[in-house]
């Protein structure tokens, strides 16, 4: 969930392309055994047109406006953000809902506002995810600090 200051190594996004992979052969919503919830967002290239996937973490989900929060693992530099901003309608799927979606970015006090939320529902998630990039708090305090470099976006499904 955190932003990652530097590019992955081939490992790195070898594991971060594994949820894809489990997903294109058929074991969507495989992650709520452990405890997660991710969506896999489909959008075209910016410069290709290509189809481009990448999984992410639902923070938190709102029933009653139908809206999924999720992280933005590189911030505005990630591709698929990139992809949304030139194309804002995108295709989402959380589990085996499919649907076509719109983003929104969180201002900086909501998003430390549900990064300490998803803490207190997840700790040992939230702190292990965070390690993998080298993010570390002692506090929620520390907590809404690190939030101040994250991009948290609202989805919601398309109407009509």
């Amino acid at each position: 969930m955190p932003v990652l200051l530097k590019p992955p190594s081939l490992l790195l996004k070898f594991l971060f392309k594994m949820p894809v992979y489990f997903h294109k052969m058929g074991f969507a919503g495989w992650e709520r055994i452990v405890g997660a919830q991710w969506m896999l967002i489909t959008t075209r290239g910016r410069k290709t047109g290509k189809r481009r996937e990448t999984m992410v973490d639902v923070m938190e989900y709102d029933k009653i406006t139908d809206t999924y929060y999720i992280e933005v693992a590189y911030g505005s530099r990630a591709d698929w953000f990139k992809n949304i901003q030139n194309t804002p309608v995108f295709e989402a799927q959380v589990g085996r809902r499919k649907f076509h979606a719109r983003a929104a970015m969180l201002s900086s006090e909501n998003t430390a506002d549900m990064l300490v939320q998803f803490y207190r529902r997840k700790p040992a998630y939230t702190r292990s995810v965070m390690a993998m990039v080298g993010m570390k708090f002692t506090s929620e305090n520390g907590l809404r600090n690190i939030a101040g470099k994250l991009t948290l976006l609202s989805v919601r499904p398309e109407k009509g």
